[in-house]
């Protein structure tokens, strides 16, 4: 995905606490009622009860009263706050990059894929605002099963490895690829958190003009 933990940290410092304060404004952050599917009530309490006072004041027992669930049924899914937080969390990396990889899709050359993928994180973060939230906090922080998870390592390669294509195709200059997805994830984050805080979707041109500007400086020809 476009997201990398050293990226987020130059975003998610400065915000947070704009961001915890203005997801508790947004009518859309309103609790939603019980599926019947536990694990799935657990993940939408969690997400909005972190969107609410964040990963660290967040706790077992305030995301159970959110879940209508009793403190017994969360421990009966996960052995401690942290194994619950990281599982949210990797399901929603994993929800992000399957949206940005389906927009990529059967699409032919780097050019295309990337630009795919950028537009996909952007519309991420308007269509689940509280998801994106969490997932722009927690990756800011540093924890080892963020390091030591081999899935969330496949994720990061599998972007870098479209990057790479681009440079191998002579699309993209040749820098390194962590450099590239710098440049090109900076913006659609700052856009997507834009989104996702408004629930205003941004206008067609001005993502138009604002990606054509990025791919100028990646680009091999202009």
């Amino acid at each position: 995905m476009l997201i990398s933990n050293t990226l987020q940290e130059n975003f998610v410092g400065t915000y947070r606490f704009e961001l915890i304060r203005l997801s508790t404004d947004r009518s859309t952050f309103m609790a939603r009622p019980k599926t019947g599917d536990k694990p799935n009530d657990i993940r939408n309490a969690t997400v909005r009860e972190v969107a609410a006072i964040g990963s660290t004041a967040v706790s077992v027992n305030k995301i159970a009263k959110r879940a209508g669930l009793s403190v017994g049924t969360i421990y009966r899914y996960h052995k401690t706050k942290d194994d619950l937080l990281f599982w949210v969390f990797l399901q929603l990396k994993r929800d992000i990059h399957k949206t940005m990889m389906d927009a990529a899709g059967d699409l032919q050359g780097a050019s295309l894929r990337l630009r795919a993928m950028w537009f996909a994180l952007i519309e991420y973060g308007f269509n689940a605002p509280q998801d994106f939230l969490l997932v722009e906090m927690m990756s800011a922080e540093t924890r080892p099963s963020f390091l030591e998870n081999s899935e969330l390592q496949a994720i990061q390669n599998e972007v870098l490895g479209e990057i790479q294509a681009g440079i191998d195709q002579r699309v993209l200059v040749n820098v390194p690829t962590a450099t590239i997805e710098t440049i090109l994830a900076s913006p659609a984050i700052t856009l997507a958190r834009r989104a996702s805080l408004s629930g205003i979707q941004i206008e067609k041109e001005e993502l138009d003009r604002i990606y054509n500007l990025i791919w100028r400086g990646i680009a091999q020809d202009h």
